[in-house]
């Protein structure tokens, strides 16, 4: 088996040299480099393509501190398969080390799908008896659970290429699922030196600012069910009819200014907690129309108008 440094969800950032080594000892050990574009299948199906159930947390949303970097699908004790056709890169389970808690991944697997591209599948309540060598798309590596850093019981997996430079939002690369749901703007939040204050969209607010606090957002995309969920894939926001900023939750990348939204944005200006950091507007004294348009994955579109009127007092 080859020995690996385990994954974590926050990896710093890979430099040219360290790539260049990587890719020579996969190489050397004969880790499959042949295929530019694996063909990415599901690893785990709740109900049946395309109404897939059970996908709670999506790409690219807040983890408090950190960008999510994969999917979640909510599962205990079912089995996971490889999403495409490689070798077992890496994989660790409690006992390989009993005498420490394990951390925040649990028990897991990483999969080499060849240049570059590899797939990893976190919090298993245990691995298959396949720990090393090839496996296929129909490979069972190992069964869902709740190991680590987890809330409940759920499978997290990711895919990234570049040797782990780049993790990319599984849903451009996996089968489509039913998504029939927009996303749904629910409210927009000002943190102030009095505490967090909350205004419902399509209705217009009287508000006194001392100064000009950045403007956040909370936005649920639903899913099939009431407890799951897709996830925003695009958004945009304007002020009086101007555009002033967009994001695209396709892909997170490791720079040497550390891990950047699209390999642009740092999660601390892309999310305060859980909610969407839109920065400071511009703001007139009178009425201003604040448009939020969020768009999910499958294309389904939301816009959505909060109205202020706004006493400057800066």
């Amino acid at each position: 088996m080859a020995v690996f440094p385990p994954p974590v969800q926050q990896l710093s950032p890979m430099k040219r040299s360290e790539k260049l080594f990587w890719f020579i000892l996969a190489a050397l050990i004969g880790l499959p480099l042949a295929a530019s574009n694996p063909r990415f299948e599901w690893p785990l199906i709740k109900g049946s393509l395309p109404d897939l159930r059970g996908i709670t947390s999506t790409f690219g949303e807040s983890r408090n501190d950190h960008f999510h970097a994969g999917l979640d699908i909510a599962s205990q004790d079912e089995p996971v398969q490889s999403m495409a056709d490689g070798r077992i890169l890496y994989s660790r389970q409690e006992s390989d080390n009993p005498f420490r808690p394990l951390p925040g991944p649990g028990n897991l697997i990483i999969v080499d799908h060849g240049e570059g591209w590899w797939s990893g599948y976190f919090h298993l309540e245990s691995l298959a008896r396949i720990r090393q060598g090839k496996v296929t798309r129909d490979t069972v590596i190992g069964f869902t659970g709740n190991t680590g850093r987890s809330g409940g019981a759920h499978l997290h997996f990711f895919i990234s290429k570049d040797y782990g430079e780049e993790f990319i939002n599984p849903l451009e690369v996996l089968p489509s699922a039913t998504d029939k749901n927009a996303p749904v703007v629910q409210e927009l939040i000002f943190f102030t030196d009095n505490g967090k204050s909350s205004l419902l969209p399509e209705q217009e607010h009287r508000i006194r600012l001392t100064r000009n606090y950045p403007v956040h957002i909370s936005i649920r995309d639903p899913g099939l069910e009431q407890s799951t969920r897709r996830g925003v894939y695009k958004l945009s926001w304007s002020l009086n009819g101007k555009p002033l900023g967009s994001r695209k939750f396709s892909s997170i990348q490791s720079t040497e200014k550390g891990w950047l939204l699209e390999g642009n944005t740092p999660f601390e200006l892309t999310f305060t907690d859980w909610y969407h950091n839109l920065g400071t507007l511009p703001f007139q004294s009178g009425l201003n129309t604040i448009t939020i348009k969020a768009e999910d994955f499958a294309g389904n579109v939301s816009t959505t108008d909060f109205k202020l009127n706004i006493q400057k007092e800066f």
